[in-house]
């Protein structure tokens, strides 16, 4: 079966990329013939992810801009080079409904993998817009005024879909009571280079951490919250913990944060985006990995940190991280959005003695074999 995989763009190495990444071989692998589709296509990228795949990019204009290629997607797509498809997997709007026109024009059924409601469709704000062009367009321009006739291009686009995947449990609870839909959870895979290691801190020393640490994973935007992860390390009783932030961040909000921890007294550490090796060593020389995130629709930073053998915090809101964490097993979840409380978790996880071959088995459930079939059994 020649199958497509398809998203709004290509321009950083995010969790949804890593999951097309995933089926793109699950499927290559079962024996289906497989490409990728995307609006906008960073060419770096293409090489450094998908190096091994066919990659089109469905809206080329004169000019190469991103945000210019998502927002008119919607209005012209090159359909030519998708109709001899004989499957779409898509992820998200605005691209699921170029989906529903294949599906009119060509016959072309689609399955959608949601990993939340559009944000800028139902529930965004300006937090969530700060620091990225992308979402500033899209808050100010659909949002505010587009809102409306969007949202039923995107429900016409979710109600005529062949079936559906969700990131989570958390995130299929919020498709239903969005789109009355059911879905069949799908979580992201645990890479399996990321296990316990016996590394050393000097094979870290030229990231320049020398004290203990607590790491954040991930790609770095207003949403993730690295500001209350601040306020919450300043508060520590013991003031020597660097805080390391590994993952992508506009220089903009890198100049805010950074601000805060000086003025906060706390030591932190921006690393950029990493090769997973050097991942790998983070996550087994980190004290605790922390995600902060509210409403997070999975947390796959925390599943490898604590397949690291490292325990992870999280907020116990009932979102993706609650499907990760087990209390006192590999981790711990705070009050939502209640620093002192967060503060107290950490403090508990750092004098906890972590019985590290527990937390490893804890997230079994996320391996690639296991998810593979899933995926296979639902196409």
């Amino acid at each position: 079966m020649k199958i497509t995989l398809m998203y709004a763009f290509l321009s950083e190495p995010g969790g949804i990329e890593r999951v097309m990444k995933f089926q793109a071989q699950a499927l290559q692998k079962a024996g289906h013939e497989v490409k990728l589709a995307f609006a906008y296509v960073d060419e770096k990228l293409k090489k450094e992810m998908f190096n091994d795949f066919e990659v089109m990019e469905y809206n080329k204009l004169p000019i190469k801009n991103e945000t210019l290629q998502i927002s008119t997607s919607i209005l012209r797509t090159d359909y030519k080079k998708l109709k001899d498809s004989d499957l779409i997997i898509c992820h998200t709007f605005p691209s699921s409904y170029n989906c529903y026109k294949l599906l009119k024009k060509f016959k072309i059924p689609y399955i959608l993998h949601l990993h939340h409601p559009p944000k800028f469709l139902y529930d965004a704000d300006l937090t969530w817009a700060k620091n990225d062009i992308k979402r500033k367009a899209a808050y100010f321009l659909v949002k505010n005024i587009l809102r409306k006739p969007f949202q039923k291009l995107d429900n016409l686009a979710v109600k005529n879909a062949k079936t559906y995947f969700a990131a989570s449990q958390s995130v299929a609870k919020k498709l239903k009571e969005v789109y009355d839909i059911k879905a069949t959870v799908l979580y992201s895979t645990l890479n399996p280079e990321f296990k316990i290691k016996n590394f050393s801190k000097r094979d870290i020393a030229h990231f320049k951490i020398f004290d203990k640490f607590i790491l954040f994973s991930g790609r770095v935007v207003q949403q993730k919250r690295i500001d209350w992860l601040i306020e919450a390390v300043s508060k520590l009783k013991d003031k020597k913990f660097q805080l390391v932030i590994a993952g992508i961040v506009a220089d903009k909000l890198k100049q805010e944060l950074q601000k805060q921890a000086d003025k906060e007294k706390v030591n932190i550490v921006f690393l950029g985006n990493l090769e997973v090796y050097e991942l790998l060593k983070l996550y087994n020389l980190a004290e605790l990995t922390i995600s902060i995130c509210p409403n997070e629709g999975f947390g796959l930073s925390l599943v490898e940190s604590i397949a690291c053998g490292t325990p992870a915090i999280s907020w116990n809101d009932g979102s993706g991280p609650t499907e990760i964490i087990s209390e006192g097993k590999n981790g711990f979840l705070a009050k939502p959005y209640d620093i002192d409380d967060l503060v107290k978790k950490i403090e508990k996880a750092l004098e906890k003695k972590w019985d590290k071959n527990v937390l490893v088995k804890s997230v079994e459930k996320f391996g690639e074999e296991k998810i593979a079939g899933k995926l296979l059994k639902n196409i």
